[in-house]
């Protein structure tokens, strides 16, 4: 292994304690570019922390089991390196099929064992949880090479694939992550997503009902929390061997309670006695389904204690199903324009009564927002991170094109558009009567977002009369955020180039490939003066790429969703002032290659209809759209990731839409996964500082 690659991460100090990185609960597996797969392991997930005087292995909810695996402990030493690894500790039957009842009974001795990491935090003074995956996979690859016990979790590029081998085998299921993904810890997201074999989760132990025969109990009766409460969801009969029971049964009479711990009522009790248990033991149990009311559907199986959960960690389990769920829920409350409204109405409702709003802000625009919202009926669209209120769904912004079906389209998009939006501030541009109407322009949410939206609080940095002296942005990390700002009036979601982990430092240069357009124009004469416009967007995106390709950079280009094309230079380590001196100099010399039909005026006035390369927005809270955000202009067009070979004579900007993109992604994938890549981001840097 170069020393280069592990240096790309940030050198710091071995920190002292992890909170891994979690997969959500998914279903209906299909193959993803933007995925890779990997086996999900049925054993115990173990961080382990290796350095020249210490060594611990910790349990997912931070217990010491290092004194458990001795051989492990061995293995990770004789690496002679100092690292935090991601892995699960697996142990084989004679059949060589992993068995988590193998692992539970494991206990210091020095019978086969292994230790399947996926994932490397940590190496040698360096943080590396800011990396992409596939170069934190890479290290860790070449890190566990030939050994025996230490073994390297292999990823495929099949996810169906993998799946159909779990299932024949019967093994647990898959875990899919995003290749770009970086390590966050307690993160449960879509970058990482689990798809089980056979529904297994973890539930705590709130009573059980007697046997009427001879067997020592009938059933266990369990549950899992919400919101702090715990909520009966079903029972386990089976699964238990003989020779177990009296050894459970003393655990739950030691713990036996007057009173039920459910905050809800046991149903089918078929007349057993039942006894209450405190809720502090967690098991492990296989079910079939989970019913939309939340329970589960039929008796569970039981596979055994889990004694390394914490049972307040233990929440009621989310399915979803990736970017479609929250889709398909959301379609249910939008009735389609051209067919028979369904029985079920959209609950019209006005919003609740309300105490005065208070504005932080003079001449906030929360203030149009309100008055938008006050009259315009509304229902509570219930996901899995918190409840968002979404108004006037049946309200054009198109012609035949309502807000629900926007809502509808970020919805199904979501998996690829929040990777571009994460950790990045908004600056939310609302258009609160049709996609061509004038402009509500909010920066600061005074207190508005909802409760699992993250801001980011900043400085004013220009001091204005009757506002604040900080702007708290809005940070879209989730699918509740999204549908909140699109349900607020943002038809275009606009992201900064830095994120708020190194706010001064943007991660891309941008150039804006802007056609001057007399918007006075009507019709004809528009539609004409419009396609002349991208047809020399389209010249001048080809001598950008020529200089990119002289330079050595590699940038990525993509649609505008309007009438012009944005491409993104991948970078680090500049400063915005660096970054901007950066792109004028670029922008100075694409100039000079097409001089004829682009111009650097910043002023319109002095453009004579040329296209103006704009490298201004390189500034600290400058904004520029999304990929795959649809833009307020005459239709709803994507601002569409492209090949380069694309961009060439003939490019039909109308062919991007947000009918049309899903078949496209679905033929090839998503075109700038490599954005974050470290070695393009390394090369671009060497190419930068010669400018």
């Amino acid at each position: 292994m170069g020393p280069a690659v592990y240096k790309q991460g940030k050198r710091s100090a071995m920190p002292d304690a992890v909170r891994p990185m979690l997969a959500t609960l998914s279903e209906g597996i299909t193959n993803n570019e933007q995925y890779l797969y990997e086996v999900k392991w049925d054993g115990y997930r173990i961080i382990a922390f290796v350095n020249k005087k210490k060594l611990r292995l910790d349990s997912r909810g931070g217990l010491n089991y290092t004194n458990r695996y001795p051989l492990i402990t061995d293995a990770l030493r004789a690496l002679n390196r100092n690292m935090i690894l991601d892995g699960e500790v697996v142990v084989f039957d004679a059949a060589g099929h992993p068995r988590f009842n193998l692992v539970q009974l494991y206990n210091g001795q020095d019978t086969p064992i292994s230790y399947y990491v996926f994932d490397i935090l940590y190496l040698d003074g360096y943080d590396l949880t800011r990396l992409p995956l596939t170069t934190r996979k890479s290290i860790l690859q070449e890190l566990t090479a030939g050994n025996d016990i230490i073994r390297f979790s292999d990823s495929f590029d099949d996810g169906e694939a993998l799946f159909h081998l779990m299932k024949e085998k019967r093994w647990e299921g898959v875990i899919a992550k995003r290749k770009e993904s970086e390590y966050i810890q307690d993160d449960r997201s879509y970058n990482w997503l689990k798809f089980p074999v056979k529904q297994i989760d973890e539930f705590v132990i709130g009573g059980w009902a007697e046997s009427d025969k001879a067997r020592h109990f009938r059933s266990i009766l369990f549950g899992a929390y919400d919101k702090g409460k715990l909520i009966w969801l079903g029972r386990s009969g089976g699964g238990f061997k003989e020779k177990e029971m009296p050894g459970i049964l003393k655990q739950l009479k030691a713990r036996e309670i007057s009173k039920t711990p459910f905050m809800n009522k046991v149903l089918d009790t078929k007349g057993a006695v039942i006894h209450w248990v405190k809720p502090e033991l967690v098991a492990h149990f296989e079910y079939a389904e989970m019913t939309e009311s939340g329970r589960i559907r039929k008796p569970a199986t039981w596979k055994g204690f889990r004694e390394d959960k914490d049972p307040k960690d233990v929440i009621i389990p989310l399915i979803k199903n990736i970017n479609e769920t929250a889709a398909e829920k959301m379609a249910d409350t939008v009735p389609a324009k051209s067919k028979p409204r369904k029985k079920k109405e959209p609950v019209k409702t006005k919003s609740p009564a309300k105490k005065k709003p208070i504005y932080l802000n003079e001449d906030s625009g929360w203030e149009k927002v309100d008055k938008e919202q006050e009259a315009a009926h509304w229902q509570p669209f219930e996901m899995p991170n918190c409840t968002i209120p979404v108004h006037n769904l049946e309200r054009e912004l198109w012609e035949g094109v309502p807000k629900g079906k926007l809502l509808i389209y970020y919805s199904e998009i979501s998996g690829y558009i929040l990777p571009y939006l994460k950790d990045r501030p908004q600056s939310l541009n609302l258009k609160l009567t049709h996609a061509g109407g004038p402009r509500t322009f909010i920066k600061d949410m005074e207190h508005r977002q909802p409760g699992c939206a993250a801001v980011f609080t900043d400085k004013r940095r220009v001091k204005k009369a009757g506002k604040r002296t900080q702007i708290d942005y809005l940070v879209c990390n989730n699918l509740e955020t999204l549908i909140y700002l699109v349900d607020l009036g943002c038809v275009d979601v606009n992201i900064w180039a830095s994120r708020t982990a190194h706010i001064e430092e943007p991660d891309y240069l941008w150039l804006d490939l802007d056609p001057t357009i007399d918007k006075d124009l009507k019709n004809e004469q528009l539609a004409k003066a419009e396609a002349k416009g991208f047809a020399q967007t389209i010249e001048v995106a080809m001598a950008t790429k020529e200089l990119l390709d002289k330079r050595r950079l590699t940038g990525f280009v993509k649609t505008s969703g309007k009438t012009g094309m944005h491409v993104y230079i991948p970078c680090s380590h500049f400063n915005f002032k660096q970054a901007r001196a950066l792109a004028y100099r670029l922008a100075d010399e694409i100039h000079s290659l097409v001089p004829g039909i682009s111009t650097r005026q910043e002023s319109i006035n002095n453009r004579d209809d040329k296209v103006y390369i704009d490298a201004g927005q390189n500034d600290y809270a400058d904004t520029l759209a999304a990929p795959y955000s649809i833009r307020p202009y005459h239709q709803p067009l994507v601002s569409t990731p492209l090949e380069w070979k694309e961009v060439r004579k003939g490019l039909d900007r109308y062919s991007f839409t947000m009918e049309t993109i899903r078949a496209r992604l679905r033929k090839k994938g998503d075109l700038w996964l490599k954005l974050g890549d470290a070695k393009i981001i390394a090369a671009n840097n060497k190419g930068l500082e010669k400018i």
